[in-house]
């Protein structure tokens, strides 16, 4: 059997003796996704991929090669490809290898060893269970569209001709559903169900499709409120859309591209007290965890915003290059096709210590946001930030009703200023990276309904 990460230090060794930087990676990955509806398997695939990408570094020119040929003829034709690419490319004096840093032999656990061993019909039979829990929550729910059960098994191999050589294993399991409610005048809602972590064992099947079915029956109804300014409490998978756009903000790209809302306020109160945004390579059972980047440089757990204030930005080895910093560790790679490049890890606000239940008990008149529809978007450069709303009015501490066709309006700026609370439910989400936040209170902005 290869042995990956010897090939990678044999392949930087070999491209390196023209006097370059060279670097290596080998990824070896295998995916399942499985599809179900009405209680049948509708789409079921299953792939493997392996390959080899070369990075050569010339006097400040980069050249970059990849194959899935692992052969020696193969091997030899990616790196000298790299090496020819390299000397024609333009030179950026900025370019290098990251210097090579001690790795933590922390145990991150992102391993799950039975995922490999588990049959595909114990995955067929999870998703299938999914689904019941969002029909069987009540009549009214009609369908349970988009029932998907996906996993990662991936392995990295890389080494760098400074001296670096590392490997790891990460698993990633998800499972997802759309519950269609239909009332007794015909109208449907619709809202997610969703699960994810590193072990097939924590996917919770009855409560994934549960959440589904109980957020979409509990919109049924739903009218406009009057036009006001008031306060929304925020769902889990609403303000994770949010925090992406937050996650570009803080990129150093962002800011050397002069591409961010937050532009030159580095040390200035940018939110509340309440707010600690963090990206965290190091995360225990975090879906982007990983003992080092996509170029070897350890990964780190970052505070960017602490109790309000900005302290931090993102940076891989080329964006710290350019500030005369050091990386935090966020050069992101899809693969072994891919260069590396600046990308969040595990981003996320730290969690607060009161239940959603207690926020919602603590909020005189206003609106707890189930779902929304991007409308007006959330743009990390201006800083707006709008959107189409569904949720549940909030009256006196209670939930009072069901609301749709709503707009929710404010600024990024005004998002990060106005939470006045957090929930202690951390949830990650794995469709905008891997983004990480709790219930949250978030006082005025503009909910635009009738007049």
């Amino acid at each position: 059997m290869t042995n990956y990460l010897e090939l990678a230090q044999d392949v930087v060794k070999r491209a390196a003796a023209s006097g370059v930087q060279a670097e290596a990676i080998i990824t070896q990955d295998s995916e399942t996704q499985i599809k179900v509806s009405k209680g049948e398997v509708e789409q079921l695939s299953q792939s493997s991929s392996r390959g080899l990408g070369v990075r050569v570094i010339d006097g400040g020119k980069t050249g970059y090669a990849y194959t899935s040929d692992l052969s020696e003829a193969g091997v030899e034709s990616t790196w000298r490809t790299a090496l020819e690419l390299a000397a024609v490319a333009t030179p950026d004096a900025l370019r290098g290898l990251p210097e090579p840093h001690p790795i933590s032999s922390e145990d991150l656990e992102i391993w799950d060893e039975s995922l490999p061993n588990i049959p595909t019909s114990d995955k067929i039979e999870l998703i299938k269970e999914v689904e019941r829990g969002a029909l069987d929550y009540d009549p009214r729910v009609i369908l349970a569209e988009f029932c998907v059960y996906g996993d990662n098994i991936n392995h990295v191999y890389l080494a760098n001709s400074r001296g670096f050589a590392g490997q790891y294993g990460r698993t990633v399991t998800f499972a997802e559903v759309m519950g269609i409610a239909r009332g007794e005048d015909g109208e449907m809602t619709n809202a997610f169900g969703l699960g994810a972590s590193n072990f097939f064992r924590d996917l919770n099947a009855r409560e994934i499709g549960r959440e589904a079915g109980e957020k979409a029956v509990s919109l049924l109804g739903g009218k406009p409120v009057e036009t006001q300014v008031g306060t929304v409490v925020l769902d889990y998978f609403v303000g994770a859309q949010i925090l992406a756009a937050l996650a570009q903000a803080l990129s150093a790209e962002s800011w050397q591209k002069k591409r961010s809302f937050l532009l030159d306020r580095m040390g200035q109160q940018v939110g509340s007290d309440m707010v600690t945004l963090m990206d965290n390579g190091r995360l225990k059972r975090g879906l982007a965890s990983a003992p080092f980047d996509g170029e070897g440089v350890p990964t780190a757990a970052t505070r960017l915003v602490d109790e309000g204030v900005l302290q931090n930005l993102t940076y891989d080895s080329y964006a710290a290059a350019k500030a005369g910093v050091q990386s935090t560790g966020n050069a992101a790679r899809a693969g072994h096709r891919s260069l590396p490049g600046l990308g969040p890890s595990n981003f996320y606000m730290q969690p607060g210590n009161v239940s959603r239940e207690e926020i919602i008990a603590g909020v005189e008149k206003g609106l707890y946001v189930i779902s929304v529809m991007q409308t007006g978007g959330i743009d990390p450069v201006t800083g707006d930030c709008s959107m189409g709303a569904n949720g549940l009015w909030i009256e006196n501490g209670k939930i009072v009703g069901p609301v749709g066709g709503v707009t929710v309006a404010t600024t990024l700026d005004g998002f990060l200023n106005n939470i006045t609370q957090v929930g202690n439910d951390l949830r990650m989400v794995p469709f905008f990276g891997s983004i990480g936040v709790p219930t949250l209170r978030v006082d005025n902005v503009t909910i635009g309904g009738s007049k």
